[in-house]
């Protein structure tokens, strides 16, 4: 540990996210003080994060093990050379957020691709910047923050579309906003009769548990409509004493969650690996919901695993964890029309 035994805020969600890693110099400095003799070199990293930034909480880089990319908190968050080499096929909006044709982007706050539900995206802010995102073309970005007229703009859309019957909040990071900003969204979204769920997408619980403090956890579990957490883990070393201590706070309160993984390569495209994770899940609460083959994100082709190796995996696993615990393998399709079922090519 290089933070936190001389560190009295270590336990404050803001100071994480105040004193985020975002530079080369910085980053350098966390990686010598581990104990690192392998500083990473300034060859192309500009021009790496020049169109994907880099942000690691201390937290978050104190789950390293180990300081190059045979860890898996290490590959999933430092830039790579290998994001330099984009494919052909690999696309700005790889899941079709935007895509003119289905039109559904209505509104700078708001998507809408599934008939009964919307994503809700109130800041385009991230606590990290993970190599994989999906959204690498927004996050970060001040200029995708939705302003108090964009959020009222979307509950007016949502108000008059009776068909909607979900929320999801999403971005970005919102529980990078403050307590007051989400109670205010949570409450304008509680006070629209046709709405019967609300849930937040988040990476918090893994990257920066601290955000799930008791005061927010009051505010979610006090409304009349009921919110789902949707986590994101993707390994086993993420499950920390810390991260399982915060969740189940939450969970007393009543608060359900969910996890979505995506498959990475040299991270966890192996069963034993996935095994471990979903079961520890399970240990938390947390039901595991999706597993997602990667998506085809401008640069991340060395972290993407083959279809077809996924369904080995698959073929592993079914049996071996309760079904309960085996999360759907699904595909983002990039036309924007929506997820399909993987595991459907084997039953």
């Amino acid at each position: 540990m290089i933070f936190h035994e001389n560190e009295q805020r270590w336990n404050d969600w803001t100071w994480q996210h105040a004193h985020s890693c975002k530079d080369l110099s910085t980053l350098n400095e966390w990686l010598e003080k581990a104990g690192s003799k392998n500083p990473i070199p300034k060859k192309h990293f500009n021009e790496i994060t020049s169109s994907y930034r880099m942000g690691i909480t201390p937290y978050y880089f104190s789950l390293m093990t180990r300081y190059d990319e045979s860890d898996p908190i290490f590959r999933q968050i430092v830039p790579s050379n290998e994001e330099l080499n984009i494919l052909p096929e690999e696309l700005i909006d790889p899941i079709g957020d935007e895509n003119p044709a289905r039109g559904s982007r209505p509104l700078k706050a708001l998507i809408h691709r599934y008939t009964n539900r919307v994503l809700l995206i109130p800041t385009a802010q991230c606590a990290v910047y993970c190599r994989f995102c999906f959204r690498k073309r927004l996050v970060g970005d001040t200029a995708h923050n939705a302003r108090e007229e964009d959020l009222r703009a979307a509950y007016g859309y949502i108000q008059s579309h009776p068909e909607i019957d979900e929320v999801i909040l999403t971005g970005g990071d919102p529980l990078t906003l403050g307590d007051q900003s989400l109670l205010t969204i949570l409450k304008a979204l509680e006070r629209i009769p046709h709405l019967r769920m609300i849930r937040i997408h988040t990476r918090l619980p893994v990257v920066n548990p601290f955000r799930l403090t008791p005061e927010l956890g009051e505010i979610i579990s006090t409304l009349n409509k009921p919110v789902w957490v949707s986590a994101h883990f993707n390994h086993p070393q993420e499950i920390t004493d810390t991260a399982r201590e915060h969740i189940l706070k939450w969970v007393s309160l009543g608060i359900p969650f969910l996890n979505q993984s995506v498959l990475l390569q040299g991270i966890n495209d192996s069963a034993s690996i996935l095994q471990d994770l979903f079961m520890s899940l399970i240990e938390m609460k947390i039901k595991p919901y999706y597993l997602h083959q990667a998506d085809m994100v401008q640069g991340t082709s060395h972290l993407r695993v083959a279809q077809q190796r996924g369904l080995e995996i698959l073929k592993e696993l079914q049996g071996e964890i309760p079904g309960y615990a085996l999360p759907h393998y699904v595909l983002d399709r990039s036309d924007g029309s929506g997820k399909i079922p993987l595991q459907n090519q084997w039953i």
